[in-house]
């Protein structure tokens, strides 16, 4: 279900950056279905509902992920020193262990684009309204100005240049690295498992051998599609016709390069990418009034037809999975 879950996260995170309009069936079918993106955007909701600003959803965004990790790991810590003692304990915990870090793979796949989203969306200004009011505000929030004196802003930015190191760079590192290791120990020793290859199965599996980075390429396009473009022309349609042209060539890349090993994922990626590519023009057309209403109708239903056919081929495709 990884594709859905990746379509999903980027078209509303999308909307959340532009703020720009799409049929509105296509939108309220998106909030429907918002719940199935996964994207973890519920570790900032106590900020909405306790009327916390920007700051504070900052801090909720960037440290719960942190806390939780440390929650999937701290009992296995104490089951490594118990262990040590007892010696017939350690093959199974080793299973565990591995268990747990294929779990943290796949939680830091959910968060990360809306975590890095969030940590981007601190160094965006407005400076349009500066010749009016004198003040720089902070796009995500113009309860708070980006040009304050006391220099909150600039605590919160350095605060959040730490995140950047930690979230858009180091996930994607860190799957790198990971991958990277993968493919030097099955060099060294044919397909001989080892616990890294299991604990890392979620990274890798659905790919062929010569595209095994692909991951970290993956977690490239979805900062492009979503939170690399706060920083592009934020309101404009040249934003939404840089998106537009992020989303075509990253489906050109992939089409090249296709690495999935399975062809029902090889569908529904194209399908993914073609929903994407076609939302993102739609909505550059409605930013500039070329689409009319009777229009905007029918390419609401036939978005919401696609979105809807995703997510059948990823339900069936899961569905004959278990079934074998």
């Amino acid at each position: 279900l990884r594709i859905p879950v990746i379509v999903l996260q980027v078209l509303t995170q999308y909307i959340s950056i532009t703020g720009i309009a799409l049929p509105l069936q296509y939108l309220n079918f998106l909030r429907a279905v918002d719940f199935m993106s996964l994207d973890m955007r519920w570790l900032t909701s106590p900020g909405c509902a306790a009327d916390i600003d920007f700051y504070g959803r900052l801090l909720i965004a960037t440290l719960a992920p942190l806390v939780i990790t440390a929650l999937i790991f701290s009992p296995r810590l104490y089951l490594c020193f118990i262990s040590r003692r007892r010696p017939a304990v350690a093959p199974k915990l080793r299973q565990i262990v591995t268990r747990d870090v294929n779990a943290f793979l796949v939680f830091t796949f959910l968060i990360f684009s809306g975590v890095s989203l969030t940590v981007f969306e601190t160094f965006a200004c407005d400076k349009e309204l500066k010749e009016f009011t004198g003040n720089i505000y902070l796009h995500a929030d113009y309860s708070l100005q980006c040009s304050d004196d006391e220099g909150l802003h600039k605590k919160y930015s350095i605060y959040a240049g730490f995140m950047v190191v930690v979230y858009p760079v180091g996930i994607p590192l860190m799957y790198a690295a990971i991958l990277w290791r993968v493919a030097a120990r099955q060099r060294e020793h044919g397909q001989q498992p080892s616990r890294l290859t299991s604990a890392s199965s979620f990274l890798w599996s659905s790919y062929e051998g010569r595209a095994y980075y692909w991951e970290s390429a993956e977690c490239v396009r979805r900062l492009m599609l979503s939170g690399l473009l706060v920083f592009i022309m934020p309101g404009t349609p040249g934003q939404s016709a840089v998106a537009c042209i992020f989303a075509f060539v990253t489906t050109m890349v992939y089409e090249k390069i296709r690495p999935h090993h399975d062809s029902m994922d090889m569908w529904l990626y194209t399908l993914g990418c073609v929903i994407v590519v076609f939302s993102m023009f739609t909505s550059l057309l409605m930013q500039t009034r070329w689409v009319e209403e009777s229009s905007e109708q029918a390419i609401g239903s036939l978005l919401i037809a696609l979105n809807v056919l995703m997510l059948v081929m990823a339900v069936a495709q899961v569905a004959l999975v278990y079934t074998k």
